[in-house]
């Protein structure tokens, strides 16, 4: 009699599940798969923000091991924009860096997935491959391939990745002296660029996937040119792919960018790190106005070239 009672009970409890519309239930399970990620980025993203907007409009002062802070209004952000004589310098060069190295990026991932999408035997070992640049891009191989890095001498880098050549034939050419400049700069960086463009090439992979076969037969059917189809039908179709993945490599870029500092380079994050944690409390605020300056550039950096872009993105119905 219990049992059965228990099964009442539970048949009673599910019963407003059972009448649920399908769409609800579809919005229902949709809302449980993303608490985990409201949940972080509620606590771990814009908490720590409005934290540091706080800060930079404070004067933050260190008592009895606990942080306080004077509400000061702009005082900080004119420190880094008028005193500070590197902030400015070094975010134009990042912002310029970001220009150069993202369209870059762009094409060379969607070129490597377009081979990697082709029909040849051994394509999932060369997919395989590719997937590599991801994993040496954890924090866990970083350090080891960085004292690899320091062992390998001057002398042997310049002799295998000597580009004098290539600039010499290029501008024998006749093409300007500043395009010259960037393209055997990205000769030079082209290992660094494929490392970066892993994620991008993953992408790529899935919007190509995605496009339905029957496009390309009725384009072969009326005799159109790879070129053609390529133009008509995979570049319009894989072009929600292109902002997505225009959106993270402009955030990676800034997050890792890497710009001069007197006779080296180093992360632009480093530089704001060491203004901040210096060991003077009163540097709070001008590392957290630093943080938000660059944090908002990077978001209207985004927001601006993503919605140029937009508006030439096909969706397909």
């Amino acid at each position: 009699m219990s049992k059965e009672k228990k099964k009442s009970g539970n048949a009673s409890a599910l019963s407003w599940y059972k009448k649920m519309d399908f769409s609800k239930k579809t919005a229902m399970w949709g809302v449980i798969f993303l608490l985990p990620w409201l949940f972080g980025l509620i606590f771990f993203f814009l908490r720590p923000m409005v934290n540091t907007l706080w800060y930079s409009l404070c004067s933050m002062q260190l008592t009895n091991g606990k942080f306080s802070g004077s509400f000061i209004g702009a005082e900080n952000y004119k420190w880094v924009l008028g005193v500070d004589t590197n902030f400015n310098r070094m975010f134009v060069e990042a912002f310029t860096n970001m220009v150069k190295e993202v369209p870059f990026q762009i094409f060379l991932g969607l070129f490597i997935a377009i081979l990697l999408n082709g029909e040849y035997k051994g394509r999932g070992f060369f997919r395989a491959i590719f997937v590599i640049p991801i994993i040496l891009a954890t924090g866990v191989a970083s350090p080891t391939l960085s004292s690899a890095e320091a062992q390998f001498t001057t002398e042997t880098a310049e002799a295998v990745m000597n580009m004098e050549w290539l600039e010499q034939l290029v501008i024998n050419s006749g093409i300007p002296q500043q395009l010259t400049t960037l393209l055997v700069g990205y000769v030079e960086n082209i290992f660094d660029v494929v490392t970066k463009c892993g994620v991008q090439v993953l992408l790529f992979l899935a919007g190509l996937q995605a496009i339905s076969p029957s496009l390309y037969e009725v384009a072969k059917m009326e005799g159109c040119t790879q070129f053609e189809t390529f133009c008509k039908i995979t570049l319009p179709m894989v072009s929600p792919t292109i902002l997505v993945c225009l959106v993270y490599s402009i955030a990676e870029s800034f997050a890792n960018a890497q710009v001069a500092y007197g006779d080296s380079t180093i992360a632009f994050s480093s530089y704001i790190r060491s203004i901040t944690f210096n060991g003077n409390a009163a540097y709070y605020g001008y590392g957290a106005a630093m943080s938000f300056i660059y944090f908002a550039g990077t978001l209207a950096a985004i927001g601006i070239i993503c919605g140029i872009v937009s508006k030439g993105v096909f969706y397909y119905d």
